[in-house]
């Protein structure tokens, strides 16, 4: 009986030691885990001082650098070197101006140029709208430019610059060489510009005869051709009535006639106002009967 009664004590006290060893060994896994978890968090904070240190100190620049250095050595030995610059696409800007603006050193490393530096001093350039830069293994920088499109001489202030399809504002400088374009005047006709360009794109002829355009109000423009006479645009349709005053043109030879001025303001209805000359002549004819001539 005592026997049996040691084998059941023996029997319940085997689960208590298990569960005892499992709970050191879980506290110990507990411990090394928030040591493991504070040594990495130590081990970062130092991580992150000491490159803040480096960087300050300059000691990381100097290395790179230094590395920056040897590879431009090494293509500079190899051949791989700036040997031109050649510029496409410029009519206003000179070559030599856009090469002095693009700041490319011959004989430098061709590789280690920053095109994107070499693009963004290029644009800063008034004239230039947009440029495209690439490496040539020949050894060779190949630039491509677009300009701003000239289009008229905005007076503002009593001063005059040349402005481009888009309205924006290039130069004032060298007028001398635009003075084949319109001239446009007017708060904000510079934003109108490119507006009243596509209105009347569909007659690039009749617009070549266009001295001056006046923003009027802020809502419409006035155009003034080189013969004097007056064109009262409207607000609104405006390529109707650009279409409308090339086709009176061509029918009836309007803008040679001796007119002050087309009105299209009105809707539906085009006004012609005759010079003080021609209207005392047709009132003449008119108590006469006109005969013999044709108004």
């Amino acid at each position: 009986m005592r026997a049996v009664k040691s084998g059941y004590h023996t029997h319940k006290t085997t689960p208590a030691k298990r569960g005892e060893k499992e709970a050191i060994s879980l506290r110990r896994r507990r411990i090394v885990k928030s040591v493991m978890s504070v040594g990495t968090t130590l081990g970062m904070c130092i991580m992150v001082v000491g490159a803040i240190y480096l960087w300050r100190s300059g000691t990381i620049s100097g290395w790179i650098g230094s590395v920056e250095g040897k590879v431009e050595e090494t293509l500079v030995d190899a051949g791989l070197v700036v040997e031109v610059v050649n510029i496409y696409g410029g009519q206003v800007v000179t070559e030599e101006e856009l090469k002095e603006v693009a700041n490319i050193t011959i004989g430098a490393a061709l590789l280690s140029q920053n095109i994107n530096a070499i693009i963004e001093r290029i644009e800063s350039h008034k004239w230039i709208n947009k440029a495209a830069v690439r490496r040539d293994f020949s050894g060779a920088i190949v630039i491509n430019v677009i300009e701003h499109q000239p289009a008229a001489l905005w007076q503002v202030d009593n001063k005059l610059w040349v402005v481009s399809d888009e309205g924006i504002q290039i130069d004032d400088d060298n007028l001398e060489y635009f003075n084949h374009l319109p001239m446009i005047s007017g708060v904000g006709a510079e934003k109108e510009l490119e507006k009243l360009l596509i209105a009347t794109s569909s007659n690039a002829e009749l617009f070549d005869q266009v001295e001056t355009a006046s923003w009027v109000g802020g809502r419409r423009w006035d155009i003034f051709l080189k013969n004097g006479i007056k064109i009262m645009l409207p607000e609104l349709e405006l390529a109707d009535a650009w279409q409308k005053l090339a086709r009176f043109d061509e029918e009836q030879h309007l803008l040679a006639r001796n007119i002050l001025a087309v009105d299209f303001r009105i809707k539906d209805k085009t006004v012609v106002r005759l010079t003080p000359e021609e209207a005392a002549r047709r009132r003449l004819l008119a108590k006469t009967s006109g005969e013999g001539e044709k108004i």
